[in-house]
Parts: C-alpha cells; structure tokens; sequence
C-alpha cells in the first residue's frame, strides 16, 4: 500500500504511454508520486491493483484510473487545458491509441531491445536499485519475455512499420492546410496522443527519460528514425513536445 497524500502512478519508465499520463497530469499542475518499473517485472508491481499495463493512476480522490486516456481527462478537468470532448479529438486519439502506440513500441524494442548500450538509460531512469540490478545481470530474460507477451518478431516489425507510416502519412495529410493543431482551433487530446505516441519515431528532447541519441542508433533505424522527423507529422510531434511539454518529470 502506498502511504502519499497525494495521487500514485505506476509506469514502465520508456513507455510512451506513461509519457502521455505524465504530460498531461504536469500540464495540469498536479503533483504526484511516480513509481516506476522495468518492463516485465511491472505486472507482478501492478496485478494487485487490477492491471497488467501502465499507466496505472491511483489515489483517495481519483481511485483507480488503469488507461492513459482516462488519466488526460482527469487532469484535463483539474484544469489541464487539453481539449477532450470534441468528437474529432477523442476520435483521433483513440485511433492514435489503438494503432500508433502498439507500432511504434512493437518497431523499436524489435530494433533496440537487444542493445541494451542504448537502452539501459531509458529503461532504468528512475527505478529503484534492486531493478537496476537486475536488469544489469537480467536483461536477457526480460527482453525474451518482452518479446513473446508482444509478439515481436520480423515480421510482426514489418507491419508495425507499415502501421505508422500509413498514420503519419495520414497526418501529413491533415496538417497540409497550414492548421496548428490536429483538430479544432486549440491544444487537444489528439495532439497530446498523436506526440506522446509518436515519441520512438521522433526523439523528443523534452521526453521524461532520457532516449537514444539518433546518431548512436543502428543506421537503417537512424534513418527511418531522421525521415520521420523530418515530415509534417514529425515536426508537428516534436512542436508539441516544444511547446506544450511543460514541467519535464525528474528522471534522478
């Protein structure tokens, strides 16, 4: 049981589902306790609170709030200055939701899972000592148990690629007439999703934890990772990241 007066959430460090929850609750100026796990480990940290995925938002006034959509309209309404209830926000959101955030996550633990050189400092900040240890002599397990609860293989990292291309394309497309924002005339919960998920694709500075340098990636995810910050979409992410982020999580 977690003794804090004010809200828990429970993350996996990377995840840019995490990364969404955190944004919108800094947004709205809400204080929280965050507990962070190693991917894997995570379900055994979270089942008793009716989860096996994260973010997991918990606390007297807000209860138990177990999807990072739940979590954007929580903060949203305690004054976060996201737009939630337009019809084609929400709509967006959840196709970014469904679609996006499983592509990205699936194509970039394929490509980096295996070198932990490069991920150690994104999937370790900020969890406690005991996971560090063990993903310092246990990587290896928890990156084949990865692997199978997502079923990430070649080919499986072939149509997630397929997958956020088609979006990105999509979004190329929707910002072609000059718009700020992906729906409506102000900051939304699209916006906040499409960004968030786009994350691996992008390489936001302003990210909670810190993520690989682009020049220290593997060339051919180098480049797909420079072309897609180069597009509409992809500048439009890290815009937002730029401009919305606001108070960056400590990663200590």
């Amino acid at each position: 049981m977690f003794m804090s007066g004010q809200p828990v959430l429970l993350t996996i460090s990377v995840s840019h589902y995490c990364e969404k929850a955190r944004w919108a609750l800094d947004r709205a100026g809400i204080a929280y306790d965050e507990r962070r796990y190693l991917p894997a480990v995570h379900r055994a940290m979270i089942r008793r609170h009716g989860a096996l995925t994260t973010p997991v938002l918990i606390g007297d006034e807000v209860g138990t709030l177990r999807e990072s959509a739940d979590i954007v309209e929580y903060a949203d309404a305690r004054g976060g200055r996201i737009v939630c209830d337009d019809p084609e926000a929400r709509g967006l959101a959840d196709a970014y939701d469904d679609r996006l955030g499983p592509a990205t996550r699936l194509w970039i633990y394929h490509a980096l899972l295996g070198r932990p050189s490069l991920t150690t400092g994104a999937i370790t900040a900020g969890v406690s000592d005991w996971q560090k240890t063990l993903w310092r002599f246990g990587h290896r397990p928890i990156a084949f148990a990865v692997t199978k609860v997502l079923k990430i293989d070649d080919a499986t990292a072939v149509e997630a690629e397929r997958t956020f291309r088609a979006i990105f394309a999509d979004v190329d497309e929707r910002l072609a007439d000059g718009r700020p924002y992906l729906a409506g005339d102000a900051f939304s919960i699209a916006d906040l999703t499409f960004a968030a998920l786009a994350a691996p694709l992008i390489g936001p500075a302003e990210y909670a934890v810190p993520l690989p340098l682009v020049e220290d990636l593997p060339p051919r995810t180098a480049d797909v990772v420079r072309e897609h910050r180069e597009t509409p979409a992809g500048r439009h992410a890290l815009k937002m990241f730029a401009t919305e982020r606001g108070r960056v999580a400590a990663t200590a």
